[in-house]
């Protein structure tokens, strides 16, 4: 029978536990089933079992259902059970996901693991599931609901949100400037209308950089699709002019909108915007989608904008001499979009050739421009159950007047991002005023404040402002009020967490006081788990837990007078002030880092001066090598490469302040008694006589260390304002 029986459930079995294992009996003490790791009750008489990290459901008559184990198996509802597995993220894997299948009791797999996401609906009659985030019903018969009626008859249709959103992704991504400048006699304003559409009609060739123009017009052209001759090394080679003039070039069925058009001090510069085919036929005249691009810069102008400020600011230049040359000028005489008469080019594109130097050059620019026209727009029209904003996640939201058609999008998402949220009856964008924020506001502003973060961890600048901050806000402005503070008792900057040395201002003081000790020590890589805070001495397994700053647990076993009483409590909060604290390299040697091996039983159990004296001869190779620590030493290495041989000893010991633990030869001293208090056949005089050695240390050199990491600490604050 098991140590230790539970309570008897309604199946008449009980658990028990033995040896780490867990199994059933019946109220006559036969086990039902095996022994597994774990076992629970888990819903309608069923039981779950793990066996390490795999997962099962187990039957009253202890069979097991499902034959393969998995990562994780839910409570069971009439008779059916969600089970799942982890892909951990890999190099064919971005990110950890997790995929879901639906079982039976009986052992029939209703629906193998293809769910990205699985959970039962409110009232229980059937599961709620995803598939690349688009949702599907399953009902308890073994049958599938597709809400977003995908699986009934469709027609053809023209997706206007789909051609936008290829056409911003097209025209968007790396939009720069080309310049092209001519005295051709053009009629401005009866030639190029903002709005208007034109193909180019013939090759086109333009240059990176201009400055004031020497010419009457000036053709500014925004475009992510040049073919960008001046960077072919061998045609430069050939042609030293096209390196000279950095030339690019346009091909002839390319397609430009008209943007602006702007005059300057006699000089009119017409602004086109390339855009592909598609769009040109079928959005050209959208202003909706040309205003979005021209917005979409990420910054606080507009391309229009721009687009102006560059004439004016070229305007107080020199000329280029490329203006002055004259055979560049000649390239770029003719007007885009205008054919030997000056007529518009016709807007239908113009065959291609498929044969002889032509053929190759235009294969060329399409080449290199990677101008290809966007496609897949066209879909087909489908059943999708829009029935309105009321009762809809949609009522109330400031966006619902904005739903176009047949649920084709809102005034916020377009077309597939809406449908979706619109059927899971969950909107992140949903707003019921314009002045409060959005869940993907709230999310979107986290975010950035996290990226900041990361950001300035990854300088002085996080580590500067936390201890900046906490000087004025804990220490009343007098930092050398951190030799005595108990840094444990500032729950506030603890970061969420109850762990002491992941708090922001162990983590910033270490950063700055030690980044001329190790590689790239910053907060950052502490987070990343590059570096670890620690604390060196610990008094948990000589003195016992400090309850309540009474007593310290181990210590009251053995009688302690009061006077010593009061020094281990004492000493306990010494132990969390800034003189205790160190940062070592954290890469792991199997399940050891160089911050926890010291505190490993049964090697140093915490005792830094055993701790120091192994890690002394590792890197010394005086005396007989702990091959752990030397493991450690070696997996980091390269963060370790300055303290190689006695030497480099000497140099980590005086980088990290440890002198108080060394003797005259920088060796480690034999500082404590190896002593904890539940030690076996442990004498009280040898206990508190280890207690007392303890105090003693510690009284003396934390603050002594604490004293040092101050003044450095002082001097980076003030080379720092």
């Amino acid at each position: 029978m098991a140590d230790n029986l539970y309570d008897f459930d309604n199946n008449g079995l009980a658990r028990a536990y033995k040896d780490c294992k867990w199994a059933l009996f019946d109220r006559c003490g036969n086990q039902v089933g095996e022994w597994y790791s774990y076992i629970e009750e888990w819903g309608e008489g069923f039981y779950k079992i793990e066996q390490g990290a795999k997962k099962n459901i187990m039957r009253p008559d202890g069979t097991v259902v499902l034959k393969a184990w998995h990562n994780d198996v839910f409570k069971v509802k009439h008779g059916f059970f969600l089970f799942s597995n982890t892909i951990r993220k890999s190099k064919n894997n971005p990110k950890t996901r997790y995929t879901y299948g639906l079982a039976h009791v009986t052992g029939d797999v209703i629906f193998p693991m293809i769910f990205d996401s699985a959970d039962w609906l409110e009232k229980g009659d059937g599961i709620y599931a995803e598939i690349n985030s688009k949702p599907y019903i399953l009902t308890l018969d073994g049958s599938v609901y597709d809400p977003a009626r995908d699986h009934l008859p469709q027609k053809i249709n023209i997706d206007y949100k789909e051609l936008f959103e290829k056409f911003a992704n097209w025209t968007l991504p790396g939009l720069q400037f080309f310049y092209r400048d001519t005295d051709a006699p053009i009629v401005i304003d009866t030639t190029y209308h903002v709005g208007d559409v034109l193909r180019a009609g013939f090759f086109v060739d333009v240059t990176t950089k201009l400055y004031r123009p020497a010419h009457k017009t000036r053709f500014l052209i925004a475009s992510a699709h040049a073919a960008m001759m001046c960077e072919i090394e061998e045609l430069c080679q050939q042609n030293p002019d096209v390196k000279k003039w950095n030339l690019c070039t346009f091909h002839f069925n390319s397609y430009f909108k008209v943007m602006d058009v702007y005059e300057k001090d006699g000089v009119t510069q017409v602004f086109l915007l390339h855009i592909p085919a598609a769009a040109a036929f079928f959005i050209g005249h959208d202003e909706t989608a040309m205003n979005f691009v021209n917005e979409a810069t990420g910054q606080e102008s507009s391309l229009i904008d721009m687009a102006r400020k560059s004439l004016d600011e070229k305007m107080q230049m020199e000329v280029h001499p490329r203006s002055l040359d004259k055979e560049f000028c000649a390239r770029m005489e003719h007007p885009i979009g205008l054919d030997d008469d000056f007529y518009p080019v016709p807007l239908n594109s113009a065959d291609e050739p498929e044969e002889g130097a032509i053929a190759n050059l235009s294969n060329m620019i399409h080449n290199l421009a990677d101008d290809a026209d966007i496609q897949d727009f066209i879909n087909v029209e489908d059943n999708y159950p829009y029935h309105g904003v009321e009762g809809s996640v949609c009522e109330g939201c400031i966006y619902a007047n904005g739903i176009q058609g047949h649920g084709e999008g809102c005034g916020r998402l377009f077309i597939k991002s809406f449908r979706e949220r619109y059927l899971k009856g969950r909107c992140e964008y949903r707003k019921t005023d314009i002045m409060s924020p959005s869940l993907f506001e709230e999310m979107d502003k986290y975010h950035k404040r996290k990226e900041k973060d990361k950001t300035e961890k990854s300088t002085d600048t996080f580590a500067l402002r936390v201890v900046r901050r906490f000087i004025d806000e804990h220490l009343d402005g007098d930092i050398n009020k951190l030799m005595h503070t108990d840094l444990y008792a500032f729950q506030e900057d603890n970061n969420g967490d109850t762990e002491l040395t992941r708090t922001n201002i162990i983590r910033s003081i270490m950063a700055l006081v030690f980044s001329d000790s190790w590689p790239d020590l910053t907060v950052q890589n502490i987070e990343q788990y590059n570096y670890c805070c620690s604390m060196m001495n610990e008094d948990v397994r000589l003195s016992g837990s400090n309850i309540a700053d009474q007593y310290m647990m181990g210590l009251q076993k053995f009688s302690p007078s009061k006077e010593l009483n009061e020094r281990a409590i004492r000493t306990n909060h010494l132990l969390h002030t800034i003189g205790n604290f160190w940062v070592l390299p954290n890469k792991r040697n199997d399940k050891d880092t160089l911050s926890n091996y010291k505190d490993t039983p049964p090697h140093y159990r915490g005792y830094m001066d055993k701790y120091l004296k192994a890690m002394y001869v590792a890197i010394s190779g005086h005396g007989k090598v702990d091959m752990r620590m030397k493991g450690l030493l070696y997996k980091n290495r390269k963060l370790m490469n300055d303290y190689q041989g006695l030497d480099g000893f000497k140099r980590l010991v005086h980088n990290l302040m440890l002198e108080e633990y060394m003797d005259e030869q920088s060796i480690p001293k034999d500082i404590f008694p190896m002593v904890w208090s539940y030690m076996k056949g442990l004498d009280r005089d040898t206990y508190l006589s280890a207690v007392a050695s303890f105090c003693d240390f510690c009284e003396y050199a934390i603050p002594r260390r604490s004293q040092r990491i101050i003044e450095k600490l002082s001097i980076i604050l003030k080379s720092n304002r």
